[in-house]
């Protein structure tokens, strides 16, 4: 039987060497040069290399080739840059454990090392006629490419920021973190997918969406202008939720959320966190910079939450 492309690249590849390659390979640069490539690839609708790829990294990688092209998405959350520190992060502790199993469940990058010259070569055997049905109506305006043949990074919109100071709600701000432009159509419930989002200090005074954010583990929210969360109700999948340096008052739509573990409400306007207290998962509690009276806080303390307060 003759080895398989990844039995060849990893033969014989010690926990130091593999860690090494792959760590290198989780730049932010090369997460740049490998989204860029991907957002080209879709704009000139050269679908048939875009499933090649998935198709060899899916020794590695779940992910199922659909005709509405929803593993696309899959693969910008897979390499989008904004996760690098956090992959950068996980990548160094199951090193340091000596896990090398875990650590081989990155390895799908490695197989990208050359995807700019490989995405030009398979291009060019497209079928020109090739062109399947989607649901994804790329907008190609959505997004800036520098030089694809040379260093291709993202440019941000240059009407982010004023979109931030305006306010956005949750979706738009998701556009804008992942394709720096609002215009690109993302159908909402490709939301459903992801589970993690990191939107911190993205002028998000709406949430707007989240509703849609049925299988999210951890979110980021902090650092922006939301007042009101009663759209998170629904997410009871939820684990970390950072509502930091918000507008908070009320917390009721928290409630819901029976798989939470870990909740940061620091520099908000809260002066009831009586819901917190229906959370039987609930271990942590980060209340600093709001006007909690000392009884809720020990009532959540014999709990057994540790909670952390001015």
């Amino acid at each position: 039987m003759q080895p398989t492309v990844n039995e060849c690249i990893f033969a014989g590849m010690n926990i130091s060497e593999l860690h090494k390659k792959i760590i290198a390979a989780y730049s932010d640069q090369n997460l740049h040069n490998i989204t860029i490539t991907l957002i080209h690839l879709y704009r000139m609708e050269q679908f048939g290399t875009l499933e090649h790829i998935t198709g060899m990294i899916g020794e590695s990688v779940n992910i199922t080739i659909d005709p509405e092209l929803k593993y696309f998405s899959k693969l910008m959350m897979l390499y989008h840059p904004d996760r690098g520190p956090y992959h950068r992060m996980e990548i160094n502790r199951l090193s340091s454990q000596n896990d090398y199993d875990g650590l081989m469940n990155y390895k799908h990058i490695l197989l990208l090392d050359r995807i700019e010259e490989m995405a030009k070569t398979l291009s060019c055997m497209e079928d020109i006629d090739y062109s399947p049905v989607y649901e994804w109506d790329l907008n190609a305006d959505g997004f800036h490419i520098v030089d694809y043949d040379t260093s291709a990074t993202f440019r941000e919109e240059k009407d982010f920021t004023a979109h931030c100071n305006s306010g956005v709600n949750f979706y738009e701000a998701f556009q804008l973190r992942m394709f720096g432009s609002t215009t690109t159509d993302f159908p909402v419930y490709y939301l459903e997918d992801i589970e993690e989002f990191e939107l911190a200090q993205s002028g998000i005074d709406d949430l707007s969406g989240i509703q849609y954010c049925i299988h999210a583990r951890t979110m980021d929210l902090s650092g922006n202008a939301i007042s009101d969360i009663s759209y998170i109700w629904e997410l009871s999948m939820l684990e970390d939720l950072n509502l930091s340096d918000n507008r908070l008052e009320m917390i009721d739509g928290l409630s819901n959320l029976q798989n939470l573990r870990s909740i940061n409400l620091s520099d908000n306007d809260i002066t009831d966190v009586s819901p917190l207290m229906r959370l039987n998962k609930l271990e942590y509690a980060e209340l600093s910079g709001n006007r909690i009276t000392r009884k809720q806080i020990r009532s959540l303390e014999a709990l057994g939450i540790t909670v952390v307060s001015d």
